[in-house]
């Protein structure tokens, strides 16, 4: 079994429609928490790669 880099989900943007002030301003909340929670799975993503990268890269040989 390969364990590898978590699975790729969707990001859902919340649907908005703001009425008043107040409701345009936790809909921004809204908005900000759920690019941050893409965002940090963007991030734990690449960050695995990477990992994986330098694991699999080959050794340079030396020029000796």
């Amino acid at each position: 079994m390969y364990v590898g880099c978590p699975a790729v989900t969707s990001c859902p943007i919340p649907a908005s429609s703001p009425a008043t002030n107040g409701d345009l301003s936790s809909d921004v909340r809204n908005l900000e928490a759920a690019l941050t929670a893409c965002g940090l799975q963007v991030e734990a993503v690449k960050q695995c790669q990477e990992e994986h990268r330098v694991k699999t890269r080959p050794t340079e040989k030396s020029l000796n």
